[in-house]
């Protein structure tokens, strides 16, 4: 069951990113894709945590795991939803970078979930510094 959850996030991320037209929309696109399924991915996070899964055991160490791989995935969205609030070009690393520690992140809780520690836990740390970058348009004469 599982991993029909994370199969689903993943192919609902995929299939959502080819609706934009222009590059920024397709970034931006990209990162709202993302936000979705992380959503849907985690939101069991706190009823596993706290043990009332039946049949998933999390010791002290796999729940930091998590907390860290899902806390690095959402410092991503948050910088990379501000920019786009503020009207900012994002960059497309950003996007892959915060593509690549949902990959990673998805893999991890979904290998935690079933009782393994995967190596893909200790691989999210990405650091969302240059999420976007501004642009400035000016106009006038010399």
């Amino acid at each position: 069951m599982k991993n029909y959850v994370f199969a689903g996030s993943l192919a609902a991320l995929c299939l959502l990113c080819s609706c934009a037209q222009t590059a920024q929309g397709k970034l931006r696109q990209a990162v709202y894709d993302t936000a979705s399924a992380y959503h849907v991915l985690a939101s069991p996070m706190p009823d596993v945590m706290a043990g009332h899964v039946p049949g998933v055991s999390l010791s002290d160490g796999q729940k930091e795991l998590a907390r860290k791989a899902s806390q690095t995935v959402l410092n991503e969205l948050a910088a990379l939803e501000q920019a786009t609030q503020n009207g900012s070009t994002l960059a497309e690393t950003a996007v892959a970078a915060l593509q690549a520690d949902f990959a990673s992140f998805s893999s991890c809780w979904a290998g935690l979930t079933a009782g393994t520690t995967p190596q893909s836990c200790g691989a999210t740390a990405t650091v969302a510094a240059g999420a976007a970058t501004t642009t400035t348009t000016t106009t006038g004469s010399n």
